[in-house]
């Protein structure tokens, strides 16, 4: 009986290497297929990236705030003392900054792939350095020929230059990573067939860019057959592995094997101990419906994380300080403008200037929303009717206010109180929120965060009546993007986008 091959060409008697449409694709160096034509001294990877990442980062800050600082004083004092004095400073900034990036791991694959992070993590290195920095420029006395204002200008011009390298080294990573220009972790992949295909699709696709160097499927009748014959099988696959190992360096190993299945993942396990890479177990088909299972801790107890809280404490204490900062802001500058609106209802229809309704907000919690009076009728209770188009219970004024979003504008005092945000879910009511939880899977997590005077479904056109199950349903898809995407800058684009955009007025009636 011949023995098939592995990717490498060696034999290897019970396993054969899985073959997709296009049987060369494991063949050949997924850089080889698909560089483009790169030259090989420009070749990078998930080992050299960081390095090439940090040098850029150290050269364009240590140049930045050397010409920063040097301009300054050429501009505004007419000299420039001690420039080597000035060099060196500035190298020794730079130098601080990427020391403190690449200790916090900023330069590497996995954190390249993640911006939020990224800019945070930013913010954090740059001032650190940086106080560090002026603290070393008083300590040694350098103040004295160290102008504050050139050690402003170097701040600003050495942060904006960091942030600018930052986002084009994240971009050119994605997409080095989707056109394979760039080479991710070398990866082996073993195990039963229909999970090693399972994990092969997951670890090519997404861009995550893995470097797959060789793929191994068991034979699912020795596998699970008698104990001496599964072993024999692992033994063999493990052997496989370790010859691949020494012609070639090998980062991770994925074992594609039913969770159930202890004995044969214990095997491979302590098997694969002679080699120097991280070993993983995938997510077996029974696990396929969470999106990211993750070995986790609870004090030292370990677990496996399904679904991560919505936003840590720092994300809380950062959105909530904006929130405040930014209505307090405008009920300031607003105040003339609720008192005319407030007129304006009062004058035209019988009845209070705010419309108060029971909302259900972060944690199900109850509470009243706050909003202008568009309507003759005050329903708040176990059956509510939307607006629709042409509704005879809206008011003259109403119909303005709900055209411009300006019946909105009480709800800065549900922002001030913490019941709401400014982006967030929209709140629903009461009767709305009983009727589709039980008709839309997964419609309680827009719970999982404060509701929104404005939501990233609604500048997207998902506003106003919802007359059919489906549409409720694309607003819900809405909602659970932003609380899985959030980030400060994504509510300042949802804010803008509310003042800026068509489709946030869109079927406002």
């Amino acid at each position: 009986m011949n023995d098939p091959k592995t990717s490498h060409g060696r034999s290897l008697a019970g396993v054969r290497e899985l073959r997709h449409a296009d049987a060369g694709e494991f063949d050949q160096a997924p850089w080889a297929s698909k560089s483009r034509g790169f030259p090989a001294f420009l070749s990078v990877n998930a080992h050299t990236l960081p390095v090439v990442a940090a040098a850029v980062e150290f050269a364009a800050v240590a140049f930045t705030t050397f010409f920063a600082g040097a301009l300054y004083h050429h501009l505004i004092l007419s000299r420039f003392p001690f420039p080597l004095g000035y060099l060196f400073a500035t190298l020794c900034l730079a130098g601080i900054f990427v020391l403190s990036s690449g200790w916090g791991r900023d330069y590497s694959l996995k954190r390249l792939l993640d911006p939020k992070e990224q800019f945070r993590s930013l913010l954090l290195h740059w001032h650190t350095a940086f106080s560090i920095f002026v603290f070393a420029l008083f300590m040694t006395y350098a103040t004295d020929f160290y102008s504050r204002g050139s050690i402003v200008v170097q701040y600003v011009a050495g942060l904006a230059a960091a942030a600018i390298v930052r986002f084009v080294t994240v971009q050119l990573v994605m997409r080095g990573l989707r056109t394979g220009t760039l080479r991710g972790k070398r990866v082996v992949v073993v195990g039963e067939p229909s999970l090693v295909g399972h994990a092969v699709r997951r670890l090519k696709g997404e861009g995550q860019g893995a470097d797959i160097v060789s793929v191994l499927e068991l034979d699912r009748d020795k596998l699970y057959a008698e104990s001496e014959a599964a072993k024999r099988e692992v033994a063999r696959a493990v052997r496989a592995i370790e010859r691949i190992a020494r012609s070639n360096v090998i980062d991770d190993v994925v074992i594609g094997l039913p969770w159930q299945a202890r004995e044969r993942i214990r095997a491979f396990v302590d098997g694969l101990a002679a080699v120097p890479a991280t070993v993983h177990l995938a997510p077996d088909l029974d696990w396929a419906w969470t999106p990211a299972p993750v070995v986790s801790r609870i004090g030292y107890f370990p677990t496996v994380r399904l679904v991560s809280a919505p936003m840590t404490l720092r994300d809380r204490i950062v959105k909530r300080t904006f929130d405040l900062i930014l209505a307090s802001v405008l009920t300031v500058l607003a105040a003339p403008l609720l008192a005319l609106i407030a007129l304006l209802v009062k004058l035209d229809t019988p009845g209070p200037v705010l419309f108060r309704q029971r909302r259900n907000g972060f944690n199900q919690r109850e509470f009243r929303v706050f909003k202008f009076r568009t309507m003759t009728t005050l329903e708040d209770g176990p059956v509510v009717r939307q607006a629709t188009r042409g509704d005879e219970r809206v008011t003259r004024v109403g119909r303005l206010l709900r055209a411009t979003n300006l019946d909105e504008l009480p709800q800065l005092f549900n922002v001030l109180a913490g019941h709401m945000s400014f982006v967030g879910p929209r709140p629903h009511a009461v009767a709305h929120n009983n009727e589709y939880e039980e008709q839309i899977r997964l419609y309680a997590r827009r719970h999982n965060v404060k509701p929104g005077i404005t939501g990233w479904a609604q500048v997207n056109g998902y506003r106003g009546q919802t007359d059919s199950i489906d549409k409720m349903r694309r607003r819900v898809e809405h909602d659970l993007f932003y609380i899985d995407h959030w980030s400060l800058t994504f509510d300042i684009k949802i804010l803008v986008m509310t003042a800026l955009s068509p489709r946030s007025y869109r079927n406002a009636f």
